[in-house]
């Protein structure tokens, strides 16, 4: 037996599928900051620390990143005990097996990386940048997203001809054209559609 809805029923529906996108959109907006800023600030730091301080281990500055996961998974563990029951939709497992499977690729590439001595690391690291926004923006339907994922290869396409410390400012640049500034216009986004 068929369930039937009252055409009020469906538009209800209808209505809180629209209102979990938004929060959603809101989320999504949230890691892509976070993840964006963090790195950033890395990446400067990294920079001060290897060309103005000249300090040998400067490439400690990547330890912060430890501190930005424990935070999210203080702040996730403490969202879902707020929240009662979130459906999950498929755009919602779908990145989340995308961001945890360059999570691991990141990490992996950081070890391999490592033991090469970071020639033309940096490189890689922004091609994968590109991966996981291109792939988010055609999850989302979000054009910034994907225009930055296309720039972060473009970048680095350049990156790999690069040394060491401009590789570290053009990575700087992957991150604000296909992190940061996507992100603030998916907020935006997200504000407009809530008003």
């Amino acid at each position: 037996m068929e369930n039937e809805f009252s055409p009020e029923e469906s538009l209800r529906i209808i209505q809180s599928m629209i209102d979990k996108a938004k929060n959603n959109a809101a989320n999504d907006a949230f890691y892509f900051l976070f993840w964006g800023w963090l790195t950033l600030i890395i990446c400067i730091t990294q920079y001060v620390l290897l060309v103005w301080v000249k300090y040998p281990q400067h490439y400690y500055a990547w330890s912060l990143l430890w501190v930005g996961l424990i935070y999210l998974i203080f702040r996730t563990a403490l969202n879902n005990k707020q929240k009662k029951q979130k459906v999950k939709t498929y755009i919602d497992d779908s990145m989340k097996y995308l961001w945890t499977g360059l999570g691991i690729t990141f990490f992996v590439l950081g070890w391999i990386c490592a033991i090469n001595e970071w020639r033309n690391c940096f490189s890689l690291f922004i091609m994968l940048y590109g991966v996981g926004t291109f792939v988010s923006g055609c999850f989302l339907k979000f054009k910034p997203f994907i225009i930055g994922g296309v720039l972060a290869w473009i970048i680095a396409l350049i990156a790999a001809t690069a040394n060491y410390q401009n590789q570290l400012l053009l990575t700087c640049l992957a991150i604000v054209v296909s992190y940061i500034i996507p992100g603030y216009m998916l907020r935006y986004s997200y504000k407009n559609q809530n008003k």
